[in-house]
């Protein structure tokens, strides 16, 4: 019988946690609780770890005292990993990150790539070393953005091409293959965390790239939010229009066949879902222009 590699993990999330048990001797969990919204969304190593009998230790606890392991895998984790760490393994540690490296290293590299645009992203499995993202790449696949993903749609994909990842390196964790590659520095970039005050709409930018904002922070996220009336109104869902009304002011709403419409810098957005369960938006807007103004006269 094959021997099975002693891992430990280190994260709050649980996605690949399955897939690592079946396919290794998982005998440690490095995290800590989370909340009961990060639990729904992306599941909880801890209580995982509780379900299926693994141990749980706290990382300002393992950190200091490490538990011998073949290999370490880590996702999701925020923070460096320390040298101790790091040269701690018999095999490696590697990190499972949710970009094509080396773009989009640092925090939140899916919402990035949705708020910027982008048309695929990816998942890379690679080394871990003293830099952020930035250690020797094992594998990575790519993974399609389409124009209507939300954040969780992309999140899905990825995982579940994800896991299908990491049993293959796995099972390249003894061979030559797991040496990964170096990355280059030439298509490198790196994004910084994001707060929700980031989450604030601009009505003067395209109304593409405000819908991209949208779906990359709708929930579980904070959300693309506005003030009106001086009520802080989040978006998690719109549609883009073209430019529907010339009398409105960008970020000005409106109106229109029974649909709230928000002028932005070019286009609209008709506002198909807001966050606010106790808001009527048609109730807030109504009163303050009508349906289909007439035209304004020209000064003589």
């Amino acid at each position: 019988m094959e021997k099975r590699l002693k891992t430990t993990f280190i994260g709050n999330e649980s996605p690949f946690l399955e897939v690592l048990k079946k396919n290794s001797d998982l005998r440690v969990i490095v995290c800590e609780r989370v909340n009961n919204r990060t639990k729904k969304h992306f599941g909880s190593s801890y209580d995982y770890a509780k379900k299926n009998n693994v141990q749980i230790i706290l990382p300002e606890n393992y950190f200091s005292d490490p538990v011998a392991a073949d290999l370490i895998i880590v996702s999701g984790y925020p923070k460096l990993i320390p040298p101790k760490v790091i040269a701690h393994p018999e095999i490696g540690i590697i990190n499972i990150h949710q970009s094509l490296l080396p773009a989009y290293r640092g925090r939140h590299p899916l919402n990035w790539a949705i708020i910027n645009g982008e048309k695929y992203t990816g998942i890379t499995i690679h080394h871990i070393n003293k830099k952020f993202d930035d250690g020797n790449i094992i594998w990575q696949e790519k993974e399609s953005v389409e124009k209507d993903d939300t954040i969780m749609d992309v999140y899905n994909k990825t995982v579940i091409k994800g896991n299908k990842m990491l049993k293959k390196v796995l099972n390249m964790a003894c061979t030559k293959s797991f040496n990964g590659i170096r990355q280059g520095s030439e298509s490198a970039s790196y994004y910084p965390p994001r707060s929700p005050k980031d989450g604030k709409i601009d009505w003067n930018d395209n109304a593409v790239k405000i819908k991209n904002l949208i779906r990359a922070l709708t929930v579980p996220y904070p959300g693309a939010y506005f003030y009106y009336k001086r009520k802080k109104i989040i978006i998690d869902e719109a549609e883009v229009m073209g430019n529907c009304q010339n009398g409105y002011d960008a970020g000005e709403p409106f109106i229109l066949n029974g649909a709230v419409i928000i002028k932005a810098g070019k286009g609209s957005l008709k506002i198909l879902k807001i966050r606010n369960k106790n808001l009527d938006l048609h109730s807030l807007i109504s009163g303050k222009k009508q349906l289909n103004p007439p035209p304004r006269e020209r000064r003589r």
